[in-house]
């Protein structure tokens, strides 16, 4: 019989559990990418327990004391306040057995607990089909919001020289802090990004952004103990940030780093700053921790200007992503 409990990431009565849980999570990541999984560690989703700005509400598939699937449901608590993300993960050995329609339907329960009305989710999978979780979601009335692409670079085959910066802008680098000069503008380029970049059918809305939320977020990624690195244009004449990109390497695998987010202000492309920025992250990235072997990126299949600059850089594409809406 599967029973589903509540996990909480926090509770140190729940260690093992949680653990088990994450492994779940990981098991099947490995199953679908081999050595090339990008699972997270249970100390990072541990540490985006605390974080305020996001609910995170953790359920598991039990069954004879073990944990055989996971899922966790996410709602902002600053904006977005219709709609829920979750991810669902069902360990190989107990798949096509109904597990992940009971785990969905306990997740959209706790949705709608939430006051949302919308779930939305994603799957990844190195085939273009998408897998199994394509027919798994049409079949639970998911349907797709946008398509993205998961792109891989390795570092030894990939550019090292520096892309021409527009005499207008100035490109900077820093690595593991954010100056507090450059927070309020770090700000804005956040908010920007949550409207400007490619959406698809995706249900969002601009997310509220200030200073104090970046510190956090950048406080969170250290405490997480991940190392980053971020390099932003500055527009010479207003001093204003008007772009930024950022790589961040998790302590639980050292030789791959992740592409977080990367934004031009809508009002400066066309300088080729998009490529200038990432081409001065990956050198830094390069020189500051040489371990790392290659680097993660994800990018919406729509978004051409972004992909042409990863090809420039040597991105390769290694896996396709669907984005799944269902309104409950």
């Amino acid at each position: 019989m599967t029973e589903i409990v509540d996990v909480d990431p926090l509770d140190p009565l729940q260690d093992r559990l949680f653990r088990e849980w994450v492994e779940v999570y990981a098991a099947a990541e490995r199953a679908l990418w081999g050595d090339q999984a990008t699972p997270w560690s249970a100390e990072e989703i541990r540490e985006l327990q605390r974080a305020p700005e996001k609910v995170r509400r953790a359920l598991a598939a039990v069954e004879a004391g073990s944990v055989v699937g996971a899922v966790q449901v996410i709602g902002a608590t600053r904006d977005n306040l219709e709609s829920a993300n979750c991810w669902l993960s069902v360990h190989p050995d107990h798949q096509r057995r109904g597990i992940g329609s009971a785990l969905l339907a306990a997740a959209e329960d706790l949705a709608r607990g939430l006051g949302r009305s919308v779930v939305q989710d994603w799957s990844v999978s190195p085939e273009e089909s998408g897998g199994a979780a394509t027919a798994f979601a049409t079949r639970h009335g998911y349907a797709v919001a946008q398509r993205s692409l998961r792109s891989d670079l390795t570092l030894a085959h990939g550019r090292d020289d520096d892309a021409p910066v527009d005499p207008a802008y100035r490109v900077e680098t820093v690595w593991d802090a954010m100056p507090e000069s450059w927070l309020e503008d770090r700000a804005h380029l956040a908010r920007r990004m949550s409207t400007d970049a490619p959406m698809g059918e995706i249900e969002h809305e601009e997310e509220d952004w200030d200073a104090e939320r970046v510190r956090s977020y950048y406080a969170r990624m250290t405490a997480m103990g991940r190392r980053f690195v971020v390099s932003v244009a500055r527009e010479v004449a207003s001093g204003h940030l008007v772009g930024f990109t950022e790589l961040a390497v998790s302590a639980s695998t050292p030789e791959r780093a992740y592409q977080q987010d990367t934004l031009v202000l809508r009002e400066h492309r066309g300088h080729g700053l998009g490529l200038a920025v990432k081409a001065a992250n990956l050198r830094a990235l390069r020189e500051g921790l040489p371990g790392v072997t290659v680097v993660t990126t994800y990018n919406a299949a729509s978004n051409e200007p972004m992909l042409r600059v990863n090809r420039a850089l040597g991105f390769a594409v290694t896996g396709y992503v669907s984005e799944w809406k269902k309104r409950l």
